[in-house]
C-alpha cells in the first residue's frame, strides 16, 4: 500500500461533519454506537459478503474512534482506518497503536490506485451529500478482484423514515450530523453499479442494536425499539425493512484503475 501526501479539505460538507464528530468525541471520549451483539451481527454479515482466501489489506472508511474495527480486523493482514475527525483518529491511535490511522476524506482518498483488497464503509455513506463520489474512489483504490462493503441506515425502515429523514414532519435533528439521512437500498445498488462494481449483494438487517440514541426521550424507548426490531427479524420482514442496509460488490478481476491520483488533508 502506498500513501500520497496530504492537503487541506475544501468541502464545506466535509468540514461540517468533521466539526460535529470532533465535538462528539471531545465530549464523550468515544464513539461506540452499537451493543456488542450489534457489532457481532455486522461482523457476521461482513464475513458472509466478503470472502477472501487469505488475509487482506483492508481500508475502513468512517472508522471513528476504532469501535467498528472489530468487524474487520480478524480478516486483515494490514488494517488502515480513516475518518474526517482528528479527535476520533487521535482516540483510535491511542487505543489501537499497531494499526494505521489517517485523517482523510472518503471522496478524495490519499492513496494510489490498486492499493487495497477490501474497502469497508462503516455507516458513513449516509453522511455524504454525494456518496457516489466515495464509491468511485473506493473502486479506484481497490485492486482488481477487490471487495467493497458498506452498511447504512435504511430509509425503508419505518423508524428511520419517520424520525431520521429531514423531509419527515416528525424529524428529530438532535444527535444527527449536518448531512446525515437514511438511504434507499436501490439508490446504493445503483451507485455501486455505476462505479463499476459487479456481483453486487444487498441485505437489509435488523439486530444491529444501538446502545443509546438522541434525544434522551427517544433513548428511554430503546427497549421497545429493540423488541420491534426482533419481531421484524422473526417475521422475516427485516430483509425488506431492516434498520440497516448492507451492500457489497466486487471490482472486476481484469479491471485496471485509471485517472489522476488524488490526495487529501490530514
Amino acid at each position: 500500500m502506498s500513501r500520497l501526501p496530504d492537503e487541506p479539505t475544501s468541502s464545506l460538507g466535509s468540514q461540517a461533519e468533521r466539526a460535529f464528530f470532533d465535538t462528539l468525541v471531545a465530549e464523550s471520549g468515544q464513539f461506540d454506537p452499537f451493543t456488542d451483539a450489534g457489532w457481532e451481527v455486522l461482523a457476521e454479515q461482513f464475513a458472509t459478503f466478503v470472502r477472501r482466501d487469505a488475509p487482506a489489506d483492508i481500508l475502513e472508511v468512517g472508522a471513528g474512534t476504532g469501535a467498528s474495527r472489530r468487524i474487520y480486523r480478524a480478516k486483515a493482514r494490514c488494517f488502515t482506518g480513516i475518518d474526517l475527525s482528528p479527535n476520533a483518529i487521535g482516540r483510535a491511535r491511542q487505543q489501537f497503536p499497531n494499526d494505521n490511522w489517517l485523517i482523510a476524506d472518503a471522496c478524495a482518498l490519499p492513496f494510489e490506485a490498486d492499493a487495497f483488497d477490501v474497502i469497508a464503509f462503516s455507516s458513513v455513506l449516509h453522511h455524504m451529500p454525494d456518496y457516489s463520489l466515495a464509491i468511485r474512489e473506493a473502486f479506484r483504490v481497490l485492486r482488481p478482484g477487490g471487495n467493497a462493503f458498506a452498511f447504512d441506515p435504511n430509509l425503508l425502515h419505518p423508524g428511520m423514515a419517520v424520525l431520521r429523514h429531514p423531509t419527515s414532519p416528525f424529524y428529530l435533528s438532535e444527535g444527527v450530523s449536518p448531512n446525515e439521512r437514511p438511504l434507499l437500498p436501490v439508490s446504493l445498488r445503483r451507485a455501486f453499479t455505476a462505479a463499476g462494481f459487479e456481483g453486487i449483494r444487498q441485505r437489509c438487517r435488523c439486530g444491529i442494536i444501538y446502545r443509546s440514541v438522541a434525544p434522551s426521550e427517544i433513548s428511554r424507548l430503546l427497549a421497545i425499539y429493540n423488541m420491534a426490531d426482533r419481531l421484524l427479524a422473526f417475521c422475516g420482514l427485516d430483509r425488506l425493512v431492516g434498520t440497516f442496509v448492507i451492500t457489497a460488490g466486487t471490482k472486476p478481476s481484469l479491471c485496471r484503475s485509471h485517472g489522476d491520483v488524488r490526495s487529501h488533508a490530514s
